[in-house]
């Protein structure tokens, strides 16, 4: 046992309990609290058994029949916790210890059957295989998310509806700050005392609506943070008595939430922009050129991964929202923004994905950019023109997203056809087949409400 690993159980065992966290397919947190005097047996013998059809839930807890569960008796998967990833849980209800110290701690766990083989269909796997093949090419993953969520009031007991806890829109205000600055401080904390970086708190463009922007971190721990940040955020709320929703669209009229995927490619020393080059026109090199065409001609696929609710189709399509498959320089009008760096700030170049809705799973998002982006690597694929709408706009369904990722083969192999498979049938079954054609008919304002009673509270 190295001495992470050994300091990692020397932390748990001084501890109460230790939750030990992993993402389903919509990036929900599911646990296992452990004894911290119980995380060194587990440590050691390979992990804790968990079943592994908790990966596969939809976001109320519905469960999916998915045959390959079913034909196998619900397996249990083993949860393998990565030591890198622990921190404590200083925004816990539970009061601290005589010295003041937090009781509880936390680990992200990713899954593998009892043979070591990581399950394909753990949303954490995926995001590392993509990771793992972006370095076979030389080069490492440097990322964040934008994530925008918005602040309700619990209906009373006579009442059916949601309120906003702030009726008004305005974005960057000062006043609205200060109102709530009391949360974005404890916010701020407890995102920080889990190793989170933030580098902006501010209010958005709808009602309530807020954001909190993280630092780029390397590897994994960039998805790792985007997971984490909607927990936190939620249960931080809760603390105060507030409701926080990453719902993409809770409301008529009102702006969408997002989960902005800024990302780039450096060299495996961390030392050079893969996206910059000197040399070429714009500066943008040929990685990033090719980067961009993977990502534009797999989009109809990646609408399908990254709104993953039938409410996140509201969303797109709308000014300021995804709309085509096109990339611009700085504008917030295209799906692909680009930045770019300049001779005395080569580490600026970046892509800015628009296209995730605030419901999206972090791990997801990345794996599936990735693998588009990778795609557009190997294949040298040609970039568009900037501005140029030849690809054809973004899905408008789910219906038409789901049937898009169906026919893209290339992202079905690189994501795993277990992973697909899994995700389509979830989508199907609960999305489709239990939200939308359970849905009220007449007035959308009926629709919006039913949407709202399935997701608001449940992400």
């Amino acid at each position: 046992m190295d001495s992470k690993a050994e300091e990692f159980l020397r932390q748990c065992e001084a501890l109460l309990l230790v939750r030990w966290v992993f993402a389903d397919l919509n990036g929900i947190a599911r646990l296992k609290e452990i004894p911290g005097a119980m995380c060194r047996r587990f440590f050691k013998s390979g992990g804790r058994d968990c079943c592994s059809a908790v990966l596969s839930l939809a976001c109320t807890s519905f469960a999916p029949e998915v045959q390959w569960i079913v034909d196998n008796g619900f397996p249990d998967c083993s949860m393998l916790p990565d030591p890198d990833s622990f921190h404590l849980v200083s925004w816990s209800r539970c009061p601290p210890g005589q010295d003041g110290a937090a009781r509880i701690g936390q680990v992200i766990c990713s899954s593998a059957w009892h043979d070591g083989t990581p399950v394909q269909f753990d949303s954490r796997n995926a995001a590392k295989r993509q990771i793992e093949r972006l370095a076979g090419h030389g080069l490492a993953l440097y990322s964040a998310v934008e994530l925008e969520w918005r602040l309700f009031i619990k209906p009373k007991e006579d009442a059916a509806e949601y309120t906003w806890h702030e009726s008004r829109v305005d974005p960057y205000c000062s006043i609205l700050a200060h109102k709530y600055e009391p949360l974005l401080l404890d916010i701020h904390q407890a995102l920080q005392s889990a190793g989170l970086r933030v580098e902006a708190l501010h209010t958005e463009f709808g009602c309530g609506q807020m954001e909190v922007t993280m630092a780029p971190k390397w590897g994994i721990c960039g998805p790792d943070e985007g997971f984490l940040y909607r927990d936190i955020v939620r249960q931080v709320a809760q603390n105060h008595g507030y409701i926080v929703s990453f719902m993409a669209v809770p409301c008529s009229g009102e702006a969408g939430s997002g989960l902005h995927f800024n990302h780039s490619l450096w060299s495996a020393d961390r030392r050079a922009n893969a996206f910059f080059d000197a040399a070429q026109e714009r500066k943008m090199s040929a990685v990033m050129r090719h980067w961009l065409a993977g990502l534009i001609h797999h989009s109809a696929a990646i609408a399908a991964l990254t709104s993953p609710t039938v409410n996140c189709y509201r969303r797109l399509h709308l000014p300021f929202t995804p709309d085509f498959a096109d990339w611009a320089v700085q504008s917030r009008n295209a799906t692909f923004r680009v930045k770019l760096g300049s001779d005395a700030n080569p580490g600026g170049s970046y892509i800015e994905n628009r296209m995730p809705s605030s419901a999206a799973n972090a791990y997801i998002v990345t794996a599936a950019t990735l693998a588009a982006g990778l795609d557009g690597l190997e294949r040298q694929l040609t970039l568009p023109p900037e501005g140029s709408r030849d690809a054809g706009r973004l899905p408008s369904s789910m219906v038409e997203a789901l049937a898009a990722l169906e026919a893209d083969t290339v992202m079905q192999q690189a994501l795993g056809p277990q992973l697909i498979e899994f995700y389509v049938t979830l989508k199907r079954q609960f999305d489709l087949g239990l939200v939308q054609a359970s849905m009220p008919t007449g007035d959308d304002a009926k629709k919006l409400a039913w949407e709202r009673a399935q997701y608001l509270e449940n992400l």
